[in-house]
């Protein structure tokens, strides 16, 4: 098989082997016009036989003769007669073991880099989610944050909480103007969450405002509560205590949230 290129400029046909694409990376002078092109955009194979059939024996020793880039032999006449009579399909035949150029190898390795540094981004900025779906890999992922000196904490959807009950009352069991307010808390999730902080407004008759208060998990679990996570598909049940005789209120407002 002969390995044959086209000039991109005036058309004229080269004949080149797989050392003198290798030598210059593809790249060829054309004698007719001087372009310079790059071989392998219209590198196509054809039989031996059909140059030696087509051309004179002088012709056919001329071509067949090694020539080195930048500049090679043509043999336009004898190739263009044969591609107008011919029309042949070898022209949409690619070489198949043509060598990388350095842009392929270069475009290769710069994709390469960009692909690991966008898996490293996802595993940081993901890492809790991950951790979550694929538990397997979550010894992984912290020995990852151990080099990005990060942490993964539990997750905090939001939306995966409900407010199920709550109710603010005075307590009995306690002198003076003391209430205590009470709530259920549910995690609708398949997996444990951060326990939440509970948003508190204290109201007066109009429902104005009269003071704001944010609960930790350790104001509503009390200090003794060892507990460090919300339960998945589970609920809690939330009691604070706290001095009304200044305040007066008598209405509230209640929220889930993370801060």
């Amino acid at each position: 098989m002969a390995l044959i290129t086209r000039c991109s400029e005036c058309s004229t046909v080269f004949r080149l082997t797989i050392d003198e694409l290798r030598a210059h990376d593809g790249q060829v002078q054309c004698n007719q016009c001087q372009q310079v092109f790059d071989a392998f955009a219209s590198l196509v194979t054809i039989p031996e036989s059909l140059i030696i059939n087509l051309l004179s024996d002088k012709e056919s020793t001329r071509i067949s003769e090694s020539v080195s880039p930048p500049r090679h032999e043509s043999v336009a006449p004898a190739f263009d007669f044969l591609n107008q009579e011919k029309d042949l399909a070898y022209e949409a035949t690619l070489l198949g073991d043509q060598p990388p150029s350095r842009k392929t190898r270069k475009w290769f390795f710069t994709s390469l880099m960009m692909l690991i540094i966008l898996v490293g981004y996802s595993l940081y900025f993901y890492r809790i989610e991950l951790s979550v779906s694929v538990p397997a890999i979550k010894p992984f992922l912290e020995k990852y944050c151990l080099l990005l000196q990060c942490t993964i904490s539990l997750p905090r959807q939001e939306k995966l909480l409900s407010l199920e009950s709550s109710d603010l009352r005075i307590d009995p069991n306690r002198p003076g103007e003391m209430v205590v307010l009470t709530a259920t808390i549910q995690n609708h999730a398949p997996f444990p969450q951060e326990l939440p902080a509970l948003l508190l407004t204290l109201t007066d008759n109009q429902g104005q405002p009269l003071a704001r208060r944010t609960l930790t998990a350790k104001d509503y679990l009390g200090p003794n509560n060892k507990s460090k996570f919300f339960a998945a598909k589970s609920e809690i049940e939330i009691e604070h205590h706290f001095d009304n005789s200044e305040l007066k209120a008598t209405g509230y407002r209640l929220l889930l949230h993370y801060p």
